[in-house]
């Protein structure tokens, strides 16, 4: 199966994953997963042909071989899974279990297995590793506050107060700055994402923005932070020099989740109502083209080669 430099749609309500050509911008092939598994969220294993798909609606996390098109693996997790994050150094699994308020440690090697579960705050969300130091960023809604937690010893250093409901979490690129999203609840003009200065402990910027900030995305070249505004139906840029919104595109009814391609120049944004992928210009601001996928597009990530 040729799956190098596509890019991958997990399909919630049908239970399939849908690989997308983004040169000629349309669905090649899908995989279809057991029924009523759920899959939502999506991860990609460096220098290894491994799918990771979070299965919401199974409480597991599926190991797809992408070289033979087959799920190898299923490893229960928590429940309600529904985040994922892969450290860049040691490449650990860690994924989010919302109705269990705890996160599952996912050992990386020749044998992937779940070494543990550990207890977080209330209704764990979004979770991000840093991108050089061993530490996590998880946002809990319900207890309304950010966790960092070491992963050498997965105790926790800080816990940072967030009265906003923070729904998504995650690190710039320098390792300086904690993005956090913010879903104030019935107040659809006071979503936010904040800027968290490590050093200082302190927010440092506001920036106001649509109805859930679902899920957030540094561009590669640092220079803006795209932001999917779940309930808006619109993919927001920031531009992260001035802080403030400089296109607003409006995508569907919802959209879920983002990915970038090679070389960082087009969005990839899934619509789920639509059941659509939508490629956008994000520089330009404008929407290019919509792509076909199963029911319900979720999770979305570029595989790279």
């Amino acid at each position: 199966m040729i799956w190098q430099g596509k890019i991958t749609v997990a399909n919630k309500v049908e239970d399939s994953i849908s690989f997308l050509d983004p040169h000629l911008r349309r669905e090649e092939y899908r995989i279809y997963l057991e029924s009523g598994t759920g899959p939502c969220a999506l991860a990609k294993m460096k220098s290894s042909p491994t799918l990771l798909v979070v299965q919401a609606h199974d409480n597991s996390l599926a190991c797809l071989d992408l070289d033979k098109g087959v799920v190898e693996k299923i490893l229960p997790v928590g429940c309600c899974p529904s985040f994922i994050a892969v450290c860049n150094k040691t490449h650990t699994i860690y994924v989010t279990n919302t109705d269990s308020d705890s996160i599952s440690i996912v050992q990386n090697g020749d044998d992937l297995k779940v070494v543990s579960q550990i207890p977080v705050g209330s209704m764990p969300q979004g979770i991000d590793c840093h991108p050089y130091l061993p530490l996590l960023a998880i946002a809990h809604i319900n207890s309304q506050d950010i966790w960092l937690v070491e992963t050498e010893g997965y105790t926790t250093v800080k816990r940072m107060v967030i009265e906003g409901y923070p729904i998504q979490v995650k690190f710039g690129s320098k390792g300086n700055i904690l993005y956090v999203g913010c879903y104030f609840h019935n107040h659809r003009l006071f979503n936010k994402v904040l800027l968290v200065d490590l050093d200082k402990d302190a927010v440092c910027h506001e920036i106001a923005v649509g109805c859930i900030p679902h899920k957030l995305l540094e561009t590669g070249d640092g220079s803006s932070l795209l932001v999917a505004s779940c309930e808006a139906g619109r993919l927001e840029v920031v531009d992260l020099a001035s802080k403030s919104v400089v296109h607003s595109i409006k995508i569907g009814e919802a959209v879920c989740d983002i990915t970038l391609d090679e070389e960082g120049m087009y969005a990839y944004v899934t619509a789920p109502k639509e059941g659509r992928v939508c490629v956008v210009d994000w520089k330009a601001g404008k929407k290019l083209a919509d792509i076909q996928v199963g029911k319900e597009p979720s999770g979305i990530v570029y595989l790279g080669g």
